[in-house]
């Protein structure tokens, strides 16, 4: 229809801005600071925002403050509202408990889920435009003792392909993970647990690797970047078909490199390496605790060990940590038991790291940003036969380590010893 005279054309109804939203000041409401009796009587005066306009609050605030996570718990005697943040959970608000089932059954119907299932788990996804910027919600929803708990994953479309050399590698291990990508065809895969930043990773390998003579397909679950460069191929809701119908379809498409949102499953590990087998390089990521074992995961998940032996070339471990805040950046001479941590002898007592104090840039955390840390495997022929073997992860790390193999935790020190990070966070992420 076309728009009448004089009349500004009507938005959307999924685009969001701070403009069309009446932002709430969900602190007024929070149980921790309001008694319960004041609270029922703002609901019994209308006073009370509605479920709606808490969940569309909420949602703005998690994109306003560069969230990845908006966890909504029903806990004993209350809700409580926390935002993932750089790895960590911060708190955001305390509701009463009888707000849960209003807010869930209103992130139910965003998600098109079923409203009146609410004893097992159910997922689901939607869409909406935040200040211009497109953003996917990814849902899920369990049972628990007090409710139903929701957290929802926030995928920003419009970030940007970040390059290997923006992710805070090493000099040493940025050099080690381009040797792989020069490899012309075999199975690249980045592995860490979820959230460790595996997808922006492989974006990045995917981003060097690319050329204008080069077909680059890619099969996703949900595309998280967008590729100029490749074909994006995104599995549906219905589920009509799954990673491994897409694979077989690239694999008739003559495609160079192709990427794999996640090994999940036998058929697609196998499929995967078939791909690799037949001349491409197949980038992709998967769960795993470290480098080695992803090798045993793949191995339990049903994957040959010929066809992992055969087409397997780089492995690599990842996870985030935050680093310290520039602004309130300070030096500090450690105590005995950090230096203990480190493994530095306690002659060393005049050893200074650094820390962050906490300012208002970072929210009083003493962390702003995060930096990567990983371990790397190069597949050496003898690695190869260990493969093959199926030997002890044991024998595979001796073997890796023969050939340069260095455990994160080594990687992650030297950011603490270098002022990117403190011992803390080390210990807090790895251990």
């Amino acid at each position: 229809m076309p728009v009448p005279p004089n009349q500004p054309p009507q938005r959307p109804s999924n685009v969001v801005t701070a403009q069309n939203i009446q932002r709430i000041p969900l602190e007024q409401f929070d149980v921790k600071s309001l008694s319960r009796d004041k609270i029922r009587e703002l609901f019994r005066v209308g006073k009370l925002p509605t479920a709606d306009q808490i969940v569309e609050e909420v949602m703005l605030r998690a994109i306003t403050s560069g969230a990845n996570d908006i966890h909504f718990e029903p806990i004993e005697g209350e809700l409580q509202i926390r935002f993932g943040l750089e790895g960590a959970l911060r708190r955001i608000v305390s509701l009463t408990p009888d707000m849960n089932d209003p807010i869930i059954s209103v992130i139910k119907t965003k998600a098109t889920l079923n409203q009146f299932e609410k004893k097992k788990p159910q997922e689901g996804r939607f869409s909406s435009i935040y200040g211009g910027d497109p953003v996917d919600f990814r849902v899920n929803i369990i049972p628990v003792l007090a409710g139903e708990r929701c957290l929802i994953r926030i995928l920003r479309k419009s970030n940007q392909i970040s390059r290997l050399e923006e992710l805070g590698f090493s000099n040493e291990n940025l050099e080690r993970l381009k040797i792989l990508l020069r490899n012309p065809r075999g199975l690249f895969l980045v592995t860490g647990p979820s959230g460790s930043g595996k997808s922006t990773t492989v974006y990045a390998a995917t981003n060097y690797v690319q050329t204008p003579e080069k077909c680059i397909i890619t099969v996703e679950d949900p595309v998280e970047y967008r590729l100029p460069y490749a074909s994006q191929v995104h599995l549906p809701s219905d589920k009509s078909f799954n990673f491994v119908d897409a694979l077989r379809a690239i694999l008739r498409q003559n495609p160079n490199v192709i990427l794999i949102g996640e090994i999940r499953d036998a058929e697609t590990g196998i499929v995967a390496s078939e791909a690799a087998l037949t001349g491409n390089l197949v980038l992709s990521t998967m769960l795993a605790d470290d480098a080695i074992g992803a090798i045993h995961r793949l191995f339990n998940l049903g994957v040959p060990a010929y066809w992992l032996a055969s087409t397997v070339v780089g492995i690599v471990y990842q996870l985030l940590l935050r680093k310290i805040c520039p602004n309130c950046k300070e030096e500090y001479q450690l105590s005995a038991e950090e230096l203990a941590l480190l493994g530095v002898p306690m002659e060393s007592s005049d050893l200074r790291l650094f820390r962050g104090k906490g300012c208002p840039m970072c929210g009083g955390t003493g962390y702003k940003g995060r930096t990567a840390v990983c371990e790397i495997v190069t597949i050496s022929p003898t690695l190869r036969d260990l493969i093959f073997q199926k030997s002890s992860i044991l024998k595979m790390r001796e073997e890796a380590a023969n050939y340069g193999f260095q455990a994160i935790r080594q990687d992650a020190v030297r950011k603490a010893l270098t002022g990117v990070t403190t011992i803390q966070e080390v210990i807090r992420v790895i251990g």
